[in-house]
């Protein structure tokens, strides 16, 4: 059951239903604790990962980033996982790593950011290096405890991307245009035509469905067997065609490049392999993405001591965590940052039975309540309480 809830969307409530229903139709004899219930488990086990004592070592990579709640909460996240244990084989999985700090604060500064992780290299020993998506509070805080910083590879494209097109006219147009055709098409007989949403927040992480669509659209006009009404439709696209090859041929390099380094990890191997794949970006735009990303390479490289170091250079591991507990969030919105939170760290338990009983049997109700009052502000639900108290 909590593996269940660990591991799909399903909601607290909707979970105790499922079980309902399980019981009702196939006579299984399982118990269905409430909502409630699974709620406190969930917690006392996020609870335990956070409390269980980490080992010193001179090997730790931590990776942190701080996400917005609703309103101006905002929850700091660390992660850690021993260098030796990096399997460079495939991508991190949370399993693979301990949580570290789990707190929310109205306004993080570099400074606050900075003592907390005083705290966190005194938990854990040497730390040789973190993996942040560039933001400068962390940035700051890193520089202030002496921590040296890998930037994520999908942040540092995405921000190579926003400088190839932002004020870009080409892009501008054809993004424009886009979102004019799916506004008008979409309750029409068309609406089968209509180019992918376009997102407003991380638009330069998702360029490659408008170049997608683009190159779709292209092959299309290509077939014969295209009505001349839809083509009719999407005449526009082709007098974007070389735009729009460009782009692909790029967003082409960004995919192969980022399944090598979030793999494989930075090395001098996987560095060779990236720049041999940068080789055919000559012209345009291609040669300014070919050179951001050879400083990137060369930045970071440096780093290596030893020809078979790896560097982890990927914090998607950390965007996952913050994606699950957003949706959390979405059931509930106005209750912002709680002690619901707790499911960041359970994120990382392998619930085996042992570790489950543990947690469960020995985390009180108010090592919970006095965790929420050292390490989270009151939420809006709390404060919507007092206001409205009457």
């Amino acid at each position: 059951m909590l593996s269940a809830k660990i591991n799909t969307s399903v909601s607290f409530r909707g979970l105790s239903k499922v079980l309902a229903t399980f019981n009702l139709y196939l006579n299984f004899e399982l118990s269905s604790p409430s909502f409630s219930t699974t709620m406190l488990w969930i917690k006392k086990i996020g609870y335990f990962q956070l409390q269980l004592p980490k080992e010193k070592a001179d090997d730790w990579i931590i990776i942190l980033d701080e996400s917005i709640g609703i309103g101006q909460e905002k929850v700091l996240v660390v992660l850690g996982i021993r260098r030796s244990r990096v399997d460079f084989s495939r991508p991190l999985m949370l399993q693979d790593m301990e949580p570290i700090t789990v707190k929310s604060k109205e306004r993080w500064t570099g400074q606050d950011i900075a003592n907390e992780l005083k705290i966190v290299k005194e938990r854990l020993g040497t730390i040789v290096y973190a993996v942040t998506d560039g933001g400068s509070t962390i940035k700051y805080g890193l520089k202030e405890v002496e921590i040296k910083q890998v930037y994520d590879i999908t942040h540092a494209i995405a921000i190579c991307l926003q400088r190839l097109y932002e004020k870009d006219e080409d892009f501008k147009d054809y993004a424009h245009k886009a979102g004019q055709m799916r506004f008008k098409l979409c309750c029409s007989k068309y609406a089968h035509l209509i180019p992918p949403n376009q997102r407003s927040k991380s638009r330069f992480l998702n360029v490659d469905t408008l170049s997608n669509w683009g190159m779709n659209v292209l092959q299309a006009q290509q077939n014969n067997e295209i009505s001349t009404e839809d083509r009719a439709q999407l005449l526009w696209v082709k007098e974007k065609g070389s735009f729009i090859v460009e782009m692909d041929n790029i967003m082409s390099a960004v995919q192969e490049i980022s399944i090598i380094l979030k793999n494989e990890g930075l090395s001098k191997q996987t560095k060779s392999r990236c720049i041999s794949l940068l080789s055919s970006c000559k012209n345009g735009k291609s040669k300014i993405f070919k050179e951001y990303m050879l400083n990137y390479l060369a930045e970071y490289t440096k780093q290596i001591s030893h020809r078979k170091e790896k560097l982890l250079c990927c914090s998607d591991i950390i965007e996952s965590t913050f994606g699950r507990y957003k949706n959390e969030l979405s059931k509930n919105p106005m209750s912002g940052i709680t002690d619901l939170v707790l499911i960041i760290p359970a994120l990382t338990s392998s619930l085996s039975g042992e570790s489950v009983r543990a947690a469960i049997d020995n985390c009180r109700v108010k090592d919970i309540v006095e965790w929420k009052k050292n390490n989270l502000c009151n939420s809006l639900l709390a404060k919507r309480k007092m206001v409205f108290k009457n």
